[in-house]
């Protein structure tokens, strides 16, 4: 395998998304690799028709969605990387999260992605959708999937 320069990392903050860690670790630690922790948050969205009396006071903008993870992300980095911090990019995007993966993977020219999957049940997959699943099939460079 080739020198890995730049590794981009996606988490969701979930023990899952944990599960990448090791693979990091062992795959960038005796190298120089550059590594760019993203997470991708979805602008806030009300799911019900408004009603007269319903309040949307409670849902968060998207500044503070992406406060709120920007912050988490930066405290994961230091919690997490170990020696790797210091090489480490803590990046926070507002869309879907396999697309702007994949989309800030190319514009940095990642060298590979290194993803959890949690293995759903095949319901729970075709209900939910898998971000690990859409990254690897949009990325246009290497994505190892750590299942969870």
């Amino acid at each position: 395998m080739s020198k890995l320069r730049k590794v981009v990392v996606p988490t969701d903050f979930s023990d899952a998304s944990m599960a990448v860690l090791d693979w990091v670790k062992k795959l960038c630690g005796d190298q120089q690799t550059e590594v760019h922790c993203i997470n991708a948050v979805h602008q806030p969205m009300i799911y019900m028709p408004m009603m007269s009396g319903v309040s949307t006071a409670g849902v968060p903008s998207t500044d503070q969605l992406q406060k709120l993870s920007q912050e988490s992300l930066d405290n994961f980095v230091a919690r997490h990387m170990g020696d790797l911090a210091d090489r480490t990019t803590a990046v926070v995007r507002v869309g879907r999260p396999a697309s702007e993966i994949v989309d800030y993977a190319d514009e940095i020219g990642a060298d590979m992605i290194i993803i959890a999957t949690r293995g759903h049940s095949a319901l729970a997959h075709a209900l939910l959708g898998s971000t690990a699943e859409g990254v690897a099939r949009e990325a246009n460079c290497p994505v190892l999937t750590v299942h969870s």
